[in-house]
């Protein structure tokens, strides 16, 4: 089977383009795996739907994707900053 290809919508292309390097890094890998297993079994389907999946691609790194026609369509891509928290362990 072929890799699918990558895209991102406008909103998940701006916050790719806005991390910093170790972060894009940890993207591209995480991209880099899935585009080869869009299913993987740490993926989760949104709603009951197959082709609409989220997964956590390292700890601060979230995706939301589409998977359709070849492609993987990243929809949302969400960074988690720990540095400041309400409430600690």
């Amino acid at each position: 089977m072929l890799p699918y290809r990558v895209a991102f919508t406008e909103e998940a292309a701006h916050v790719r383009d806005s991390l910093s390097t170790d972060r894009r890094d940890m993207l591209e890998r995480g991209l880099a795996i899935l585009v080869t297993d869009p299913r993987h079994k740490l993926s989760h389907s949104v709603r009951g739907d197959e082709t609409t999946r989220e997964i956590a691609l390292s700890r601060n790194l979230f995706i939301e994707y589409v998977i359709s026609d070849g492609k993987l369509v990243v929809l949302l891509l969400t960074v988690i900053d720990l540095t400041d928290v309400l409430i600690e362990d």
